[in-house]
């Protein structure tokens, strides 16, 4: 299938994505941003590019910009794990905890048998982000006492 914006096919696109992934699993952010901001410019309905730029700005420390990619992900497919529980990370790398663990607690819904990786990590950071919730809260209760 042609996208009509440009005459690239779905296969083109496909092999770009899947050169920009294999530049991310070797850290070479640079190469799979260039390739991920290509595609995200071709095919701005695609989560999946939105989501891999998000992942690697995420690995490059730009959490303002991780969050962005992760939302704009996230508005074109809300069912987005991958895109969950990354801004999940992000949100909680940034102190906002409560936000995070919402976005852990999204993402093991969607995936009630535990069938997709991403979900244990969710489960282990959402059971970490309410353990912090709750050791503030004694804090918080220890102090006005």
């Amino acid at each position: 299938m042609a996208n009509p914006d440009n005459g690239t096919t779905g296969p083109e696109l496909l092999e770009r994505a899947m050169e920009g992934f294999e530049f991310y699993e070797q850290g070479d952010y640079a190469s799979a941003r260039s390739i991920f901001e290509e595609l995200c410019a071709r095919d701005p309905r695609e989560a999946y590019y939105r989501t891999a730029l998000g992942a690697i700005c995420l690995a490059e420390d730009e959490l303002d910009l991780a969050l962005d990619n992760f939302n704009q992900a996230l508005t074109l497919n809300a069912k987005d794990a991958a895109a969950l529980v990354n801004r999940g990370e992000v949100r909680l790398r940034l102190g906002d905890i409560v936000d995070a663990a919402q976005d852990f607690a999204r993402a093991v819904d969607l995936d009630p048998e535990n069938k997709d990786p991403l979900t244990l990590r969710a489960r282990l950071l959402v059971a970490a982000a309410l353990e912090t919730i709750e050791a503030a809260q004694r804090s918080a209760h220890a102090e006005w006492k």
